[in-house]
């Protein structure tokens, strides 16, 4: 009987520990210089779980060079330091093992393993419960919606489609005040998950609890400013919201327009970030970053009647869910549209997720934390946001 794909890459990963080198490097040494744990390892070995490819590439960089283990603790040599013989030896390593990982992502079966099928982990949920997504409708006032146009069906075709589910052209989703967000965050998150149960749906559109007992992401953030939701959902959005508490604050200018706002995170007399009300003594403040300009007093530049926005401020958030907590919960949220797509990007996007997950796993408890970050905007796009960057982060839990 042919060897699995699974024990093929466990066993080459275990042949590359015990012989590649004159002595045996242990486990403990491994995931010392690699930052893992051991049981980690171990599991990559034995074929139970499948390594993402980042950290391929660190089993790589290791292994091309005595180097790794000279002196009294393994290391891992930064890749500036490589000589030219080192890094073709790596670069031919991480093919070698990148391939043998392809073979077992085209094998039929999970094999237990603690990656997604696109090798990420963040949005990867392994104990196959459902999975749904919660987004913040568009308001009336945002539609132009008026109840008594409606009735006569006065209303531009757009905002018609929206509100009017009796209407031939209604369109589900284009009442969705986070749908870019939405569609790069349900293709990934099938994708990783390929047999998950994927459900999604607007706050409005809460009936009760059970639809809650799953795994959670929030797009936008569940505040206290929910309104005319039907009955009986505001005691569940109310449980969902108080259990999400973190030490930030949206707060919106008096003069109710609509790019005039700030994030506050609380603090207490001594800095430190607090949910308790009681020991609040500053409020810090975060704004959004504006082109400048002279066109209103706050000394913006406006292009077709808006301020041009440099950079939002969302929130990325992960904690156990109220409802069921052996499932979680997890919050994707900007002060606009713009931040809670660029901060679903962190963990979607190929060429920032593997390094945006090593430095949460690194760096906070990646299953209970929550960080405020700037999500920047250049000539219109929306780029993704380099968690390891200091200037991206404003504060973390």
């Amino acid at each position: 009987m042919a060897e699995a794909a699974n024990t093929r890459l466990g066993n080459r990963l275990r042949s590359l520990r015990q012989h590649h080198y004159s002595q045996v490097v242990t486990q403990r040494q491994l995931s010392t210089a690699l930052r893992l744990s051991g049981a980690l390892i171990s599991s990559w070995e034995s074929g139970s779980a499948v390594p993402p490819e980042d950290r391929l590439n660190g089993y790589a960089r290791f292994f091309c060079s005595e180097r790794s283990i000279e002196g009294s603790v393994a290391r891992l040599l930064p890749e500036e330091e490589l000589t030219p013989d080192e890094e073709y030896t790596r670069e031919r390593l991480f093919e070698d093992l990148r391939a043998l990982r392809n073979e077992v992502l085209d094998e039929p079966g999970d094999f237990g393993r603690e990656t997604g099928a696109l090798g990420g982990r963040f949005l990867h949920y392994a104990d196959g419960q459902p999975i749904t997504i919660l987004c913040t409708p568009l308001s009336a006032r945002q539609l132009g919606y008026d109840d008594a146009r409606a009735q006569v069906a006065d209303l531009l075709p757009a905002v018609q489609y929206t509100t009017n589910q009796h209407h031939p052209n209604y369109v589900r989703n284009l009442g969705n005040a986070d749908i870019d967000a939405l569609i790069e965050l349900v293709g990934h998150v099938r994708a990783e998950n390929p047999t998950a149960d994927v459900q999604w749906m607007t706050y409005d559109r809460v009936s009760s609890a059970d639809q809650f007992t799953g795994h959670l992401i929030l797009l936008g953030g569940v505040d206290e400013n929910i309104q005319e939701v039907p009955d009986g959902t505001v005691n569940v959005l109310g449980v969902l919201r108080d259990q999400l508490d973190v030490p930030i604050r949206l707060q919106w200018d008096e003069d109710g327009i609509e790019f005039d706002g700030e994030v506050q995170v609380l603090l207490d007399g001594e800095g430190i970030p607090t949910s308790d009300v009681e020991k609040v003594q500053v409020r810090e403040p975060h704004r959004p970053e504006w082109v400048a300009g002279t066109s209103d007093s706050r000394n913006r530049q406006y292009l077709r009647g808006v301020p041009q926005l440099l950079s939002d401020v969302a929130i990325i958030q992960r904690t156990r869910n109220p409802f069921n907590p052996g499932a979680s919960a997890t919050r994707f949220g900007g002060m606009f549209s713009r931040g809670t797509y660029g901060a679903v990007r962190a963990f979607t996007d190929a060429r920032f997720r593997s390094r945006n997950e090593q430095w949460l796993e690194n760096t906070l408890e990646s299953e209970d934390f929550w960080m405020l970050l700037r999500v920047p905007v250049i000539a219109g796009t929306t780029m993704t946001p380099d968690l390891g960057r200091a200037a991206t982060r404003i504060r973390t839990s």
